[in-house]
């Protein structure tokens, strides 16, 4: 057990509970309303659960925020379950950035889901169906929020699984292309990941990431087996290099809002679990393997970035950006030390609100002007400014490019590697800085690229369909999400420092 440094501050008694309540209430309500009220008055119930759950766990937040980490807030209503642990929600320097961005992306992704079905479910051909979408959007949401509160490993992979049927549901129901195939594909890999990682923690014998009242769980094991099941379990969640293979396939053909919430957030999520129960877990066995992890990272951000310049269709493209960005986090992990893997929890929000907004942006032209390939696109910046703007914001996110937040995740990865890769020796050093420097410049370059196909250059055939006009309900929460990514460039300290504090005290002083 380990608290040095960090002092304990319970809730006000449910909070933390509540807040992830408060989206499957609103979620329960709407499957029961189903047709007898508006698909917007749905979208109004589901916008409302998430700012209440905003509220509901903004004193926490506030509370770990201000305290630079210093201080982590607990719900007090937990239980003790013979053999599996102590179920309890806790933000602490760590969480409070993962559940930021999961309220905030889960918020706008609402409000942007109503323009954008109610096109699909004319596109399809079908009745809408708006209680079915919302009941299963306010499921998959809530489980995402309740994984990165929750305390215990097993109570981690009950919110996680929660996350599993209503979003393999949603492409079912709603996706393109194969979708029944394609949401089996997304269903099978990413339930045998979630098995791979309980195995794990069964063989370990702990479940724990943190006890009210006592502290975190750290150095249970230096055993070899459980870190590997547990690494390959979250490696397939997250989709690092080898084990991606139904990402591309899901991202691309889930309805675009669905596709704006497993890129930016879910995937991602993986890699908060991987310093609780990985990092947390087996320090000694972790810092051992960091040439493997190293090389891994950079396999994926070279991997992903490389695919995305041959993609035409613009889902695909976004789909194979995120496996390179998952590198990224898997880098900052890799390097083990508190400024690397503090710079992993501010990519998951740098990416969380970048690729939202790019997949969003997927949305508005496959709404707007029917098509999602790159070849019918091209000069469409005189016809959709404020498109190309909020699209511009997007790229620069994940290039890691002032003024966005995504300048400051970038810095903390780079100075996280040269820390480890330094200790390599002038030789070791200069062998492994090429492949870094290459995989985030290949970023800005993909970025480039796509953003001078689809604006620049000579007009596509389907320019003259675009109207930013039909636009402006989808591109609203896409602007609000840019507006933060920009904010955050000058309030980074907020979710830097806990995450610092927090990394060095517990996880990796």
């Amino acid at each position: 057990m380990k608290n040095m440094g960090v002092n304990e501050v319970y809730v006000p008694q449910y909070t933390l509970w509540l807040s992830i309540l408060a989206p499957i209430v609103s979620g329960t309500l709407s499957g029961l309303l189903g047709s007898r009220i508006s698909g917007k008055t749905h979208m109004l119930i589901s916008t409302i659960s998430w700012i209440l759950s905003f509220f509901l766990v903004l004193p926490a937040m506030k509370t770990v925020i201000l305290s630079s980490g210093k201080i982590i807030a607990v719900d007090p209503v937990y239980a003790l379950i013979p053999g599996l642990g102590h179920f309890s929600l806790f933000i602490d320097g760590i969480s409070a950035a993962f559940a930021l961005a999961i309220i905030l992306v889960s918020l706008l992704i609402a409000i942007y889901s109503y323009p954008y079905m109610e096109h699909r479910f004319h596109e399809m051909g079908i009745p809408p169906s708006w209680g079915t979408y919302y009941i299963l959007y306010q499921f998959f949401t809530a489980g995402m929020l309740g994984a990165v509160l929750a305390g215990n490993g097993i109570l981690f992979y009950l919110f996680l699984e929660l996350t599993l049927i209503p979003s393999a549901l949603l492409i079912v129901f709603y996706g393109y292309g194969e979708r029944i195939k394609v949401g089996l594909i997304y269903l099978v890999w990413t339930h045998i990941g979630a098995l791979l990682f309980l195995l794990g923690l069964f063989i370990t014998g702990t479940y724990d990431f943190y006890i009210p009242a006592i502290g975190y769980v750290i150095g249970v094991s230096t055993a070899l087996l459980p870190l590997v099941l547990i690494l390959i379990g979250l490696g397939i969640k997250s989709s690092y290099a080898g084990l991606h293979l139904w990402l591309p396939y899901a991202h691309a053909e889930a309805p675009t809002p669905v596709s704006a919430l497993l890129s930016p957030l879910l995937i991602g999520i993986g890699g908060y679990a991987v310093i609780r129960a990985a990092v947390g877990y087996f320090p000694e066995t972790w810092i051992s393997i960091r040439p493997f992890l190293f090389a891994w990272a950079i396999i994926t951000m070279l991997y992903g970035g490389f695919l995305v310049l041959v993609q035409q269709d613009i889902k695909r493209l976004f789909a194979y950006s995120s496996i390179s960005q998952m590198g990224y986090m898997l880098l900052g992990l890799a390097v083990a030390n508190p400024v690397g893997q503090a710079g992993a929890v501010l990519h998951y929000v740098v990416h969380a609100f970048g690729k939202a907004i790019l997949f969003g942006i997927a949305g508005v032209f496959i709404a707007t002007i029917g098509t999602r390939s790159l070849k019918e696109m091209g000069g469409l910046l005189a016809k959709m400014p404020i498109t190309a703007a909020v699209a511009l914001v997007g790229f620069m996110l994940i290039s890691g490019l002032p003024p966005t937040m995504g300048l400051w995740s970038e810095v903390y990865l780079a100075f996280g590697y040269a820390k480890w890769g330094l200790s390599l020796g002038a030789s070791g050093f200069a062998s492994t800085v090429i492949f870094v420097v290459a995989g985030m410049t290949l970023t800005a370059i993909y970025s480039f690229i796509a953003f001078r196909r689809i604006f620049l250059g000579e007009k596509g055939p389907r320019v003259d369909k675009a109207d930013e006009k039909h636009a402006e309900g989808l591109l609203s929460p896409l602007i609000i999400l840019a507006v933060l990514g920009v904010a955050f460039f000058v309030a980074i300290a907020l979710l830097a420092e806990p995450a610092l504090y927090t990394l060095k005290q517990v996880y990796l002083p």
